[in-house]
């Protein structure tokens, strides 16, 4: 069975309120250098074992913090001319030569984070870029071939009206990019956004607010033409992300870099969270977690329902027969062409139907 790769890449230019991510702003370039130095040294050790793979994702932190030369080194190690390639950028960190470097590299799909539209709720989250760059930015992607472009929305923010969501949602569906992830602002302990919280110096939309805004994406992106494949993704036919799809499914993935977590089908770990140790030592794992067949068993439930198409009825393990049932009874969960899936109302109430699996 192919692996999907993932490469965590810690850096940013500056880090956003709300982010609790592992990652650091304002990295001199001798780190960088160290840091893709035994990051390339780890990812060598994998190739050895002539594991295929399939999906190769960059993510971060802000992977396009790094020079260029400094990714080229990255994307050099595996042969991924048949994956998936996916890189998450921000806008403000990419420029016309950039771009074209990394399709030149085999990328063949872009993750650009725009959260919002508007500059002022830009600047109450610490966004450093502008909207206007976002446009530059995603059109010259677009120029030099980029043909599979994500965007990341966000809902929920501080001082945010149904208004705004609805604006931002128009204006994105309108430069037609082949997939959209919509996410709800979840704040996060130990985040200058969870402090201000608790302060009161900023609030956030009410719940049914927030619920609104959910259900406004789910209703503008689904009538213009994008799929509603996963709790907060959307996209164009056949252009589901391949990499979080195999995710969900519980196909097995490698995680190279800082805290990265891994799975190989039985177990579970985490690379090292601490910078030094990293460097010394990449691939030092923590928290390993062999999973027995109840843990196993859940892991079907909890990550198959976040797709909506659902987990197939004959991958149900028995032992939630009688749970399945009494959520289908209470209107959260629906069969549909020989899968059970979340409903509308259960879209809504998801983590209180993950916990029943647990």
């Amino acid at each position: 069975m192919a692996y999907g790769i993932y490469v965590h890449i810690p850096f940013c230019v500056q880090k956003c309120n709300y982010c609790d991510f592992l990652s650091y702003e304002k990295t001199s370039r001798e780190v960088m250098e160290q840091y893709v130095n035994a990051l390339t040294n780890e990812m060598r050790a994998f190739l050895r074992s002539r594991k295929s793979i399939d999906t190769f994702y960059i993510g971060g932190g802000t992977p396009t913090a790094l020079p260029v030369e400094l990714l080229c080194k990255i994307l050099n190690v595996f042969d991924i001319s048949n994956c998936e390639v996916t890189v998450e950028a921000n806008p403000g960190t990419l420029s016309h030569i950039y771009l074209q470097t990394l399709i030149t590299h085999g990328v063949n799909r872009l993750s650009l984070g725009l959260q919002t539209t508007h500059a002022h709720l830009l600047k109450a989250i610490n966004r450093l870029h502008s909207y206007e760059e976002f446009l530059q930015n995603y059109h010259t992607a677009r120029e030099v071939g980029f043909a599979n472009i994500n965007v990341d929305l966000m809902f929920g923010l501080p001082s945010q009206t149904l208004e705004h969501w609805q604006s931002t949602l128009e204006e994105i569906i309108t430069i037609a990019p082949e997939h959209i992830s919509a996410y709800s602002l979840t704040p996060a302990e130990n985040t200058p956004l969870w402090d201000a919280l608790e302060n009161k110096k900023i609030n956030l939309p009410p719940v049914e607010t927030d619920r609104k805004m959910y259900h406004m994406a789910i209703e503008l992106l689904t009538k213009a033409g994008y799929t509603h494949y996963e709790l907060s993704n959307f996209a164009k036919r056949g252009h589901e992300s391949r990499h979080n799809v195999n995710c969900w499914r519980r196909v097995p993935y490698r995680a190279f870099g800082l805290g990265g977590h891994s799975f190989d089908g039985t177990k579970r770990w985490r690379n090292t969270e601490d910078m030094a140790e990293y460097l010394r030592k990449p691939g030092t794992q923590h928290d390993i977690d062999i999973l027995c067949e109840a843990d196993a068993q859940a892991e079907t439930m909890l990550l198959g329902l976040r797709l909506t198409q659902g987990v197939a009825e004959t991958d149900i393990p028995p032992i939630f027969t009688e749970i399945v049932e009494a959520q289908i009874k209470k209107g959260l969960l629906a069969r549909h062409e020989n899968f059970v899936r979340l409903t509308a109302l259960g879209l809504d109430l998801a983590n209180q139907v993950f916990a029943e699996f647990v």
